[in-house]
């Protein structure tokens, strides 16, 4: 078989998750290539890399410039020509297809599907079922924004360009043509595909449900001695850990993290005397730009963003516990990652928390925007030494992330689909 794989970029989540699985298709005995919108960080053959065009860019650049929040985007435009894709895609059987924010328009979109090639969508986010959002947005009073299932009508997120009830008119543009080519769309846990199947966009969707996996280079297992020394950290020291892309963006926690060390701080001052106390110690890593830290008594550490594999694995194996204060994400990645690092995760329970963490086990639960609640599962993470990592039941979830998982479901679907099509 050939796959063709369309992903914004090799730089973030997405991206790297793209790669990867290109790479594992590759390995199964199938031809693969993946196109990019940005530079690839390895040169590959199987990489494909797509420039913008220059009007384009500047055409986005204003768009960006007007909008009162970057929640929203406009999926009607697209920074690239077809052109420079349509010999890929006429090569390929099957085409999976990650993101239309800034890539694709809906115009190629309907090209692509009216080729009548095997298709996939591969959201990692929420901007298919909705109208200009790319994620479930919750607002931070915990108030869940509902519109996109009646339409995004009048929807808060834009300034100017709200005049012109942009949001709505993308959700409208999407349904038609999803309504229209029905697509196949993989998802990748429970959550999103309860948010899938709530969505009148992709209500007449087919879902598959396909787990994304781990890189064996993220998972490699050092004693946690060992990572500190080469990392340079103190070996008593209790160690936070929390990143992601962007530590600011709403959903992903960093604002609420604060508010929740304040409260853990607080637990932490009142049951352990502080001559016996282990210095605390917040390690972050991504982009930091508006996130800040300051609790007297916890020292903050960034590390800025890494796209270091190794530093990331010495990262999970030298801390004492991983929060992901995320709200509306559906991943994160990081929830997967510290879990095959046998690191315990404090999350609300979203995304990937709700059903790869065992309470007790390999983390806490915590109902999301409970700020006491998560403080109390940190302080009993570091501090109760009850939870037990090697529990069976934890070894099934990890066996979901092994690398070459996802691949070999891909490939199994997309056989029995173009057998369909034969047919």
């Amino acid at each position: 078989m050939k796959f063709l794989l369309i992903t914004y970029n090799d730089i973030d989540g997405v991206g790297q998750t793209v790669v990867n699985l290109n790479s594992n298709i590759i390995k199964l005995g199938h031809e693969s290539k993946t196109i990019l919108l940005h530079k690839s960080t390895k040169k590959n053959d199987n990489i494909i890399k797509i420039k913008r065009s220059l009007f384009k860019r500047i055409f986005f650049f204003f768009l960006e410039f007007f909008k009162k929040k970057r929640v929203l985007f406009s999926f009607g435009n697209s920074t690239i020509n077809y052109n420079s894709i349509k010999k890929y895609v006429e090569e390929a059987d099957t085409i999976i297809i990650y993101t239309l924010h800034k890539f694709l328009s809906f115009n190629m979109l309907k090209t692509i599907f009216e080729t009548n090639k095997n298709i996939y969508l591969r959201p990692l986010d929420m901007e298919l079922a909705v109208g200009g959002c790319h994620v479930n947005f919750l607002y931070e009073n915990g108030e869940e924004c509902e519109k996109f299932k009646s339409g995004c009508n009048k929807c808060p997120q834009l300034n100017f360009f709200n005049i012109f009830n942009i949001s709505n008119k993308i959700f409208k543009k999407k349904k038609n043509i999803f309504d229209k080519f029905q697509p196949k769309i993989l998802l990748e846990n429970n959550f999103t595909k309860k948010l899938y199947d709530s969505s009148p966009v992709t209500q007449n969707t087919f879902n598959n449900y396909v787990y994304l996996t781990v890189r064996d280079e993220r998972k490699k297992f050092y004693e946690k001695n060992i990572a500190r020394k080469m990392l340079n950290l103190n070996i008593n020291d209790k160690i936070l850990l929390f990143g992601t892309f962007n530590l600011d963006a709403p959903h992903k926690g960093g604002r609420i993290l604060n508010e929740i060390l304040r409260e853990f701080k607080k637990i932490l001052d009142l049951k352990t005397k502080k001559e016996n106390q282990s210095p605390v110690k917040l390690i972050t890593f991504g982009r930091k730009h508006n996130f800040y830290f300051n609790i007297s008594g916890i020292e903050w550490i960034h590390l800025g963003e890494i796209f270091d594999d190794n530093k990331l694995n010495l990262l999970y194996r030298a801390a004492d516990v991983f929060l992901s204060p995320s709200t509306g994400c559906n991943g994160p990645a990081t929830i997967r990652e510290a879990i095959v690092n046998n690191l315990p995760v404090v999350a609300f329970n979203k995304g990937e928390a709700e059903e790869s963490l065992i309470d007790g086990v390999n983390g806490y639960v915590v109902p999301c925007f409970n700020k006491k609640y998560f403080a109390e599962s940190i302080y009993k993470s570091l501090y109760s030494n009850k939870l037990d990592i090697e529990k069976d039941l934890n070894q099934t979830i990890k066996l979901r992330y092994d690398p070459m998982s996802e691949a070999k479901k891909i490939v199994k679907l997309a056989q029995e689909d173009l057998e369909k099509m034969k047919k």
